[in-house]
């Protein structure tokens, strides 16, 4: 056997399945309010409004709004309360971070000739967060189902004889191997094997059935989960007003996608005589993807009312996964106590796919009350079941995937609704964010109440916001065997300040 396996000495291999689930397609779908703090503060109701470097990103007919060149940038400082729910039991962490959010500038030419109907004409560029995955939260809980499962469902149907180690072999030899032979499911079943979580009913080769070797009734489960990362777009801008009633323009956005996930599996309590028992399960996971969309939006004047429309293409995201693991059992061994510790120091690098985002479409209205104060409000729908997976191969796994989608996810549909009241060179804002969440199988909302005030300095201004939103998702522990749900709500408060120049 040892003479079938062809031996490697680098540091990672290259598979050809991808390595993302459901869960993180959940995180790569949500969005935030991370824009300037005047976007912040009226709850991103900006459709048909414009005259904001946020704005220019929701609808890219807003730049020729704008009367004067500006440049500016937002710093927001966040708190993140997240509290889990599995089986029953809550436990809540709580996080903070801070980040530059936003920067971006427009580009203001008036047209002087008199006979042109392109009154004013602007470039623009934006670059701000669509939603950042930094969360430290921990699922805890009793349940009846364990660990062992998960390695029976990848270990059924494997021939036995790819999971022992043979002379002269290492567990990071034989694991890199069958990755590039042989693929996920069989790390997986090897890991399980190699940690004595299960066995083959008959130690022969062919062997195709296992057994767990884990007694129980009801196991503690505990998963600590570090997330970090973001989803970031950059909008190149052009818009033109028309006729001094018509604001027209397009994006070509670029996306940045990167995305790192270290989670900790802890499972107790077995029966005091189980073979096996303590069981610890480490995944890595780290996303990396560049990719593209487009938009086209306007904005029609009609006295002191404002009407938008504004439509995001699907956004094209080309992405390279990578994953590490290593596992612990413990084990009674002729009355010695022994920690087994499988750990192969492998990184196993998939080949690249592409995620589809689904296409989106806002319609704005606002109403302008002199130069005291607007009220705007924004509705934008987006079918979250047409996300899809795919790479120039074809992949069975990725068209499953797609399919879950289909079944998991709906029409995402945002209300926005802002308002802004100036005193002299001071203006105060508020808003409201109502967004029904992707997944079919969750009822509540994820909302956000919104406030700020704005300081008009003449060639600059400063403005400042308060955000509050919560948010719910609910994820799998594991994607096979132990695929239990748990639920994750976050109560997210942050504060921004934006300072903008007047070129």
């Amino acid at each position: 056997m040892y003479s079938l396996r062809i031996l490697f000495v680098s540091f990672f291999i290259t598979q050809s399945p991808v390595c993302q689930t459901i869960n993180d397609i959940n995180y790569f779908l949500g969005s935030e309010l991370n824009g300037t703090a005047r976007y912040n503060s009226m709850a991103g109701a900006f459709g048909a409004l414009g005259g904001d470097l946020t704005s220019i990103s929701i609808n890219p007919a807003g730049s020729s709004v704008f009367l004067f060149s500006e440049i500016g940038g937002t710093l927001t400082r966040k708190n993140k309360a997240v509290e889990s729910s599995y089986f029953g039991n809550s436990v809540n962490k709580t996080d903070n971070n801070q980040k530059f959010d936003q920067i971006g500038a427009v580009f203001v030419f008036n047209n002087t000739n008199s006979e042109s109907p392109w009154t004013r004409v602007s470039a623009g560029i934006n670059s701000h967060r669509i939603s950042k995955f930094d969360q430290n939260s921990r699922v805890k809980g009793f349940n009846t189902t364990g660990v062992d499962n998960y390695f029976l469902y990848f270990a059924d149907g494997l021939a036995f004889e790819n999971l022992p180690l043979y002379d002269g072999e290492t567990v990071s030899e034989v694991y890199r191997i069958l990755g590039e032979e042989n693929g996920f499911a069989a790390q997986q079943a090897f890991l399980g094997y190699q940690a004595y979580i299960i066995n083959p009913l008959n130690f022969a080769d062919g062997e195709t059935k296992y057994n767990s070797n884990v007694e129980y009734a009801k196991v503690d489960h505990k998963l600590d989960i570090l997330s970090n990362g973001l989803h970031r777009k950059t909008a190149l801008n052009f818009s033109a007003l028309y006729d001094d009633v018509l604001h027209i323009g397009v994006n070509l956005n670029f996306h940045k996608l990167e995305y790192h996930s270290n989670q900790n599996f802890l499972e107790t309590n077995q029966y005091s005589d189980s073979p096996v028992y303590n069981i610890g399960f480490k995944n890595d996971v780290s996303s990396f993807g560049n990719g593209f969309s487009g938009q086209f939006g306007a904005i029609l004047k009609l006295k002191k009312l404002r009407l938008g429309f504004a439509y995001d293409s699907p956004q094209y995201i080309e992405l390279v996964d990578e994953t590490e693991q290593s596992l612990t059992s413990t084990y009674l061994d002729q009355g010695i106590i022994i920690k087994e510790t499988i750990d192969p120091g492998v990184l196993n690098l998939y080949d690249s796919y592409q995620l589809n985002l689904p296409s989106k479409s806002t319609l704005s209205m606002a109403y302008i009350f002199g130069v005291t104060g607007l009220i705007s409000l924004d509705y934008s729908t987006q079918n979250a079941a047409n996300t899809f997976l795919t790479n120039s191969e074809g992949s069975e796994y990725l068209n499953e995937l797609s399919n879950m989608f289909i079944n998991s996810f709906e029409s995402i549909q945002t209300l926005r609704i802002g308002g802004e009241y100036r005193i002299k060179n001071i203006s105060l804002r508020a808003g409201f964010l109502n967004r029904n969440n992707a997944q079919k199988d969750i009822n509540d909302s994820d909302q956000a109440i919104t406030f700020g005030i704005g300081f008009d300095l003449g060639s600059n201004s400063m403005n400042l916001s308060f955000v509050q939103l919560s948010e719910n998702k609910k994820f799998n522990v594991f994607s096979e065997g132990l695929n239990d749900p748990y639920t994750l709500s976050n109560t997210i408060t942050q504060v921004s300040i934006s300072y903008n120049i007047k070129l």
